[in-house]
């Protein structure tokens, strides 16, 4: 996610300076000897900086003048500080001048480490994709919706941790984005390697698109409706409030930490809506799956082009430049002509099969050119046959089929509304309460109960599902324990199940007929 607007006018010039000088391989050392110890031991002394480098690897020898011109280095570039040790006693003068100082990371210094840590980290990530991380945010967010909604709230800590989580969740999508885009592009460019290795590769990545795009629709809808219902019933602004009371914030000597907390929050909280559920325009996602359709496109057509080139000693694009070049060098319209009528077929057709009414009067050697014309008959050019067909049947009217099919749909939409509406419990009821269902009601409830089952449980142990179209949202909660199993009987059977807590609610336009059915009993 984007760090802010201008970001280039706050960045320290000599953030990362020490990575490009001649002593950088020692400058990196000492910052990660620093950001190791950080943890215990906030401040180092000389000796502990030796013991440190040994730790940590490093095996070339360091004198003390080229340790003190490093350190010296990374002071004055803001990213170390030095303080006197006034707690340590010393023997001698000479003890005195070698230990009496202590060195230790500055917020920079935690800042250039820390990015080149990440920047090693991510040389060595693997590209991937995985529509999982869809589903962990918008578990993340139906937590939060529990958390926040109950009588009280739930903790502060809580409340922020699992915020939290939702925030890495969306990071880590957006940065596999924009590492596979990365990957995309230049396996795009690709083209040295060997046939087989190339074709190979072109076709899993086009499976693996293929997979990712099937998979990522369905956890998409369900982090909109979870955005949704957080903006609507909980309030944004509560939620952050909450967090920062689990945050527990460090006071700093220049100010209150809160504003610039609830900002960064803010910040990130758009960057969701933007990806899933923005007010105006497509969400991000779409357009990422957008992007990945392309991408297969793009792929086929590469390996069209490679097959292509393959089969064929010149490509078709490049016939054309050549036939394009022959145009433009022909020196009369005449000779464009031979060389249109060479290159395409498009001569006048020749209609062997006719004769003239006496056959006797030309000689069978004589030439096409020098032989009189046959006269066609015009039903030959219209219908290229002689044969005469009859009367073309009318086209049928087909406002009546058109008519007939939309009313079966309607009725078919009308029945499917009603089962759902039958099922919708209005709360959380035992799965032993749906009774005898109509086979129907039954078949639906059983793709509603299977969608639960499969999906990840959350924090409480409850499973959130929605239907493919977004139209019925259902949760499950595990049974009591020792309550007895769920007999549901059918017409082709009895299913006995464990009697879950179940929670079946119609959203959008199939609540409407929720309400209807129960205004009209």
């Amino acid at each position: 996610m984007s760090s802010g607007a201008r970001l280039w006018r706050r960045f320290p010039a000599d953030l990362f300076r020490f990575t490009t000088t001649d002593l950088r391989d020692l400058h990196v050392a000492l910052m990660a000897v620093f950001d190791e110890s950080a943890v215990v031991s906030p401040a180092l002394r000389v000796d502990d900086v030796r013991r440190g480098l040994q730790a940590a690897g490093w095996d070339e020898p360091v004198d003390d003048e080229r340790l003190d011109h490093a350190l010296r280095s990374l002071v004055g570039w803001g990213l170390l500080e030095v303080t006197q040790d006034h707690g340590a006693r010393y023997a001698t003068p000479e003890e005195f001048e070698r230990r009496n100082l202590q060195w230790s990371l500055t917020p920079h210094g935690q800042a250039a480490i820390g990015g080149v840590q990440h920047a090693a980290d991510e040389l060595r990530r693997a590209v991937s994709l995985q529509p999982a991380v869809l589903d962990a945010i918008a578990d993340g967010l139906g937590d939060l919706h529990r958390l926040m909604s109950s009588d009280p709230p739930g903790p502060a800590a809580q409340v922020n941790t699992t915020l939290s989580a939702v925030e890495s969740h969306l990071e880590s999508l957006v940065s596999s984005v924009r590492q596979f885009n990365t990957h995309l592009q230049r396996l795009l460019r690709e083209d040295a390697t060997e046939d087989e290795v190339f074709l190979d590769v072109k076709r899993r990545t086009i499976t693996y698109l293929e997979d990712y795009i099937a998979g990522v629709e369905r956890p998409a809808r369900r982090v909109a409706v979870a955005i949704g219902r957080a903006q609507a019933e909980v309030g944004v602004s509560a939620l952050h409030d909450r967090a920062l009371l689990g945050a527990n914030l460090a006071p700093l000597a220049g100010g209150d930490p809160a504003p610039a907390w609830l900002e960064e929050r803010a910040r990130r909280w758009d960057a969701l809506v933007a990806w899933f559920a923005p007010a105006r325009g497509e969400p991000r996602i779409a357009l990422l799956v957008g992007v990945g359709r392309q991408a297969i496109l793009q792929l086929l057509r590469v390996l069209e082009r490679r097959f292509e080139s393959r089969r064929r000693s010149s490509s078709i694009a490049q016939d054309f430049r050549t036939l394009a070049r022959w145009f433009a060098g022909a020196v009369t319209d005449d000779e464009a002509h031979e060389l249109f009528d060479a290159a395409f077929g498009m001569w006048p057709a020749r209609h062997a099969h006719l004769v003239l009414d006496d056959e006797e009067a030309r000689a069978p050697a004589t030439s096409w050119l020098e032989a009189p014309p046959v006269p066609v008959a015009p039903a030959l050019r219209t219908s290229t046959s002689l044969v005469n067909r009859g009367q073309a049947k009318p086209v049928p009217d087909a406002a009546a089929v058109r008519a007939r099919r939309q009313r079966e749909q309607a009725e078919a939409l009308a029945d499917h509304q009603s089962v759902r509406a039958a099922l919708a419990t209005g709360g959380a009821v035992n799965l032993a309460r749906f009774g005898r269902l109509a086979p129907e009601a039954f078949a639906e409830l059983l793709v509603l109960l299977s969608d639960a089952l499969s999906a990840v449980p959350a924090a409480d142990g409850s499973r959130r599902a929605m239907s493919a179209d977004g139209g019925v949202e259902i949760v499950l909660t595990e049974p009591r324990p020792g309550a007895a199993p769920a007999r549901l009987a059918t017409a082709t059977g009895v299913l006995t199940a464990p009697d879950f807590a179940v929670t079946v609610t119609l959203l959008g336009a199939w609540a409407g007929e929720r309400e209807r059915q129960v205004a009209r009993a």
